[in-house]
């Protein structure tokens, strides 16, 4: 409640009344605020919920655990996560120097399935055939005992790069596993 204001109030009720007023003032404006910015960006709430999972996580960390992980004594040869612009997020330290048009491919593939398969997928100069995948989903290419597998999430690309004695279907498990996560973290 506010108090009543008049000449005849002490110094301390008018400095209790002034405070009130600024205190009801500035929750309205805060209010007012918060109001004309939803609705000018109504997914702003989304898209700081977002904002804050990326911040807060550290990608080289799933790269160097996730990615680069044991599996029956094998484990990739190089792995990545990228974002679908071909910005890089992690990436372990053997992993290819790619070119922004190898990505701007792999990208296009998952929106066009099969674009890829005449021309094959590039990643840093080498080329490996498209073989099975998942369309929209999963990209995976071989070259000769090697290989290596694109998924997309909704904002990222995560990249395996393996060589034998890791099998293909070592790799893809690995991969599609925390893009798989990722997804559903709305990553």
């Amino acid at each position: 409640m506010v108090p009543q204001f008049n000449q005849s109030n002490s110094s301390e009720e008018k400095i209790r009344y002034l405070n009130a007023i600024q205190t009801i003032d500035t929750s309205r404006h805060s209010l007012q605020h918060k109001q004309r910015i939803e609705q000018r960006s109504p997914n702003l709430i989304e898209e700081r919920k977002t904002q804050r999972k990326r911040e807060t996580m550290s990608w080289q960390t799933y790269v160097d655990e996730h990615l680069m992980c044991d599996i029956d004594g094998q484990h990739l040869t190089a792995a990545a996560i990228l974002g679908q612009d071909g910005s890089v997020w992690a990436q372990s330290a053997a992993f290819p120097q790619f070119k922004p048009d190898e990505i701007a491919a792999i990208v296009k593939d998952f929106d066009e399935p099969g674009s890829l398969a005449p021309t094959g997928l590039f990643l840093g100069g080498t080329k490996y055939m498209v073989i099975q995948g998942e369309p929209g989903a999963v990209i995976r290419g071989k070259k000769g005992a090697g290989g290596v597998c694109v998924k997309k999430t909704n904002q990222a690309l995560v990249l395996g790069v393996y060589e034998e004695p890791m099998t293909p279907g070592q790799c893809n498990m690995v991969v599609e596993r925390l893009g798989d996560y990722l997804y559903e973290q709305g990553l």
